[in-house]
C-alpha cells in the first residue's frame, strides 16, 4: 500500500522576504565571547516530513553550531527550491533527481551534492477497488500529474500509452482518490502509502524500480549553488558533515528522531511520523553504512534515459551531480 510524496517544490508557507533577511542577516543571541555562527539556510521542498529529519536532528542536537552555523531551515514560497538556490538565497534545497532535468536545461547553477536516500520509494499508488494487479492495468485510466515532461515520461513507459492526465497538486493522495478525482498518481510509499496504511484504505502500489532499475533514481537528494561551492568549498563540507551526523542518527534511532521531527514540525501525525521513519531510516545509508554518496553510474543511466527521450539537451557523464563536498 502506498503513497504520494508531493514533493514538488510549490505551494510555500514561508515568505520571500524573510528567506532574503535569513541570508543576509547576522547570527542571533550570541555572546561576545562565543564565535560568530555563520548563517547557514536549507530550503525544504514541501511540507516538512521523514525526507528532512536528518535536517532537523542536526538542528536539534547542535550539530549545526558545532559546525559553526546558525542553520535555518524554511519551506519556499512561490519560488521553487532550485531557483531559491540557483539565486543564493539558500545554501541548500531539498530536490529530485528528475526535476532537475528542466533546471539543467535551462542552465540553473545548480549541484546535487549528497543522496538524501539511497533508493527511490517512488511508484504509482491506486485504491484495491480499481483491480490494478500490474502497472499496464493501469492504462486508460485517470493519471494526476503534475504536468513534469520527466514524470510523465516515466508513467507513460510503464504504464503504456496515451495517459489519460488530470492535472492536480494533490497534497492528499488517499483523500482525493477517495473522493474519484483521479485513478492513480505517482507517490512515495514512505509517506501517503504508509499514511494510507494508518488511514485504514485499501491500496495497491507499484514500485518505479520495479518496473526498470533505470528509475531507481535519487530522490530526494540535497542541491548547492555552484558558484558558492567553487567559493566557498569548506562552508559545504562542513556543513555537510554536520547534515550527515544528523541522517546517520536518524538511521540509527528511527523513534528518536521521529519525536524530534514532531517536536519541529508539530502538525504531523505522531503516528505517520513514527511508522515513517521506520521505513525511510534504513534508506538513509548505502551498503556500507554511509550517507550521502551517489553512484554515478546509476545517475548517468537514468539521465542517458532522459536524454534517449528527447527531454534533456544533452548527455554528459556526472551531469549536477558530485560527491566531493561528502567526508568520508
Amino acid at each position: 500500500m502506498m503513497k504520494i510524496f508531493c514533493f514538488r517544490p510549490l505551494v510555500g508557507v514561508a515568505l520571500v522576504a524573510v528567506l532574503a533577511s535569513l541570508m543576509t542577516a547576522c547570527s542571533n543571541g550570541q555572546s561576545g565571547n562565543e564565535p560568530k555562527l555563520q548563517e547557514l539556510i536549507i530550503a525544504l521542498d514541501w511540507v516538512p516530513n521523514t525526507n528532512h529529519t536528518g535536517l532537523y536532528v542536526a538542528l536539534d542536537q547542535g550539530y549545526f553550531k558545532e559546525a559553526g552555523f546558525d542553520a535555518k531551515i524554511v519551506q519556499p514560497s512561490e519560488d521553487s527550491t532550485s531557483t531559491l538556490v540557483a539565486n543564493k538565497r539558500a545554501d541548500f534545497g531539498v530536490y529530485f533527481q528528475p526535476n532537475m532535468v528542466k533546471r539543467l536545461n535551462k542552465g540553473e547553477p545548480i549541484t546535487a551534492v549528497a543522496a538524501i536516500t539511497q533508493h527511490s520509494s517512488a511508484g504509482l499508488l491506486s485504491l484495491a477497488k480499481l483491480g490494478a494487479d500490474k502497472p499496464q492495468d493501469l492504462q486508460g485510466k485517470r493519471y494526476s500529474t503534475w504536468e513534469d515532461p520527466v514524470d510523465d515520461a516515466v508513467v507513460e513507459q510503464i504504464v503504456g500509452t496515451p495517459l489519460k492526465k488530470i492535472p492536480g497538486e494533490s497534497t492528499d493522495a488517499t483523500t482525493a482518490l477517495r473522493m474519484n478525482q483521479f485513478d492513480y498518481i505517482m507517490a512515495y510509499y514512505s509517506w501517503d502509502g504508509i499514511h494510507a496504511d494508518i488511514k485504514g484504505v485499501d491500496t495497491n502500489f507499484f514500485y518505479l524500480k520495479d518496473a526498470d532499475p533505470i528509475f531507481d533514481y535519487y530522490a530526494p537528494l540535497l542541491i548547492a549553488n555552484n558558484d558558492e561551492l567553487k567559493n566557498h568549498p569548506e562552508k559545504y563540507k562542513k556543513a555537510l558533515a554536520a547534515i550527515k551526523q544528523g541522517y546517520l542518527y536518524a538511521a540509527h534511532h528511527p523513534d528518536e528522531s521521529a519525536e524530534i521531527l514532531v517536536k519541529h514540525a508539530p502538525e504531523i501525525n505522531v503516528e505517520l511520523a513514527k511508522q515513517s521513519q521506520a521505513y525511510i531510516s534504513p534508506q538513509y545509508l548505502d551498503e556500507q553504512g554511509d550517507w550521502g554518496r551517489f553512484d554515478y553510474d546509476r545517475w548517468d543511466r537514468f539521465f542517458n534515459w532522459v536524454y534517449q527521450k528527447g527531454l534533456m539537451d544533452e548527455f554528459t557523464p556526472k551531469a549536477g551531480v558530485t560527491n566531493d563536498y561528502l567526508t568520508q
